[in-house]
């Protein structure tokens, strides 16, 4: 085997999403088939493999990749955890998660992760609608619910089902260089997309909790004007303090990040739906110019308010 070839292992579990199993099947079929019409090596020699066949067959690797599990709620993924199949699938990645060995994660996949006590202490994400749930379950990992792709070392971790095709290209260039990577992504036609916050829906993290959904709906009819944390809990009927608490539970966010997630998302929904100038869209969702607006699209989303458009 060639010295650059990169043992890697996909483990398949039971549940499993296959849809993203099969993209990284695809995505490493992909990278080695582009880097062979460049003359160069073979990139990534992997195999599939349940967790219980992956210690005794595959027990040197360089990579594991775990794909989604295909629990799509809290619930699911709470009766999914108290099973025996969830406590193997943790054991085997603690025992495969050797020094030198990346490990990587998405969506549902990414409890199993924690499980494991492989996120404590590590910067990581997961589909926006579950991040909650990995805080409350894993309060030791570094939440970035925004990220779609989050890289930490020799652990990263991704959000929902199709970003798993964005790890994967995460994967390929950390692996085989960023030339490999783009030409893979040009080959799949896979757009660029640093965050997953175009995708977020402040609605449904609080929807069942009726007085944050107050508070939801309060802001939204005043989103063009500045609004504090005291009048926005008390649209919530609540103190401020018990509001955060109340937020950070059910939404994993501050005041802060609330309100600025309302203004981000209806400024990128304006973008889509209208043919409104930046400036009038930075006013309607209550920022002062387009200016301010440019900056907190950058910081929040890795992209200006143009790339929406389109």
């Amino acid at each position: 085997m060639d010295k650059m070839t990169l043992r890697t292992l996909i483990l398949h579990p039971t549940p499993c999403q296959l849809s993203s199993l099969a993209i990284a099947q695809e995505m490493l079929d992909t990278a080695n088939r582009v880097a062979s019409l460049g003359g160069g090596p073979v990139v990534f020699k992997h195999q599939s493999l349940t967790p219980e066949r992956a210690l005794a067959e595959c027990p040197h690797v360089d990579l594991v990749i775990l794909p989604g599990l295909g629990l799509a709620t809290p619930s699911e993924l709470e009766q999914a955890m108290a099973t025996e199949g969830f406590e193997r699938l943790a054991q085997s990645l603690r025992m495969l998660a050797r020094p030198d060995v990346t490990i990587a994660g998405a969506c549902s996949g990414c409890f199993a992760l924690g499980a494991a006590g492989l996120l404590d202490g590590r910067m990581v994400t997961t589909t926006w609608w579950l991040a909650p749930l990995l805080k409350a379950r894993f309060p030791k990992a570094r939440l970035d619910q925004e990220q779609i792709v989050r890289q930490d070392g020799d652990l990263i971790t991704a959000g929902a089902a199709f970003a798993q095709i964005d790890l994967m290209l995460v994967l390929i260039e950390r692996f085989g260089g960023y030339a490999l990577a783009e030409d893979c992504r040009r080959f799949t036609m896979a757009d660029s997309r640093p965050s997953q916050l175009p995708y977020l829906s402040v609605a449904t993290l609080v929807a069942g909790d009726q007085q944050l959904q107050q508070a939801e709906l309060f802001l939204r009819r005043n989103i063009s004007r500045q609004v504090d944390l005291a009048e926005l809990a008390g649209a919530a009927g609540l103190g401020a303090r018990t509001f955060a608490r109340r937020l950070a539970q059910r939404a994993a966010m501050t005041p802060t990040t609330f309100v600025q997630t309302l203004r981000v998302t209806e400024a990128i929904r304006l973008a889509r739906a209208t043919t409104l100038p930046q400036s009038e869209i930075a006013h309607r969702v209550g920022y002062g110019d387009d200016t301010a607006l440019r900056r907190v699209m950058l910081k929040r989303t890795g992209k200006t308010l143009e790339h929406f458009k389109t």
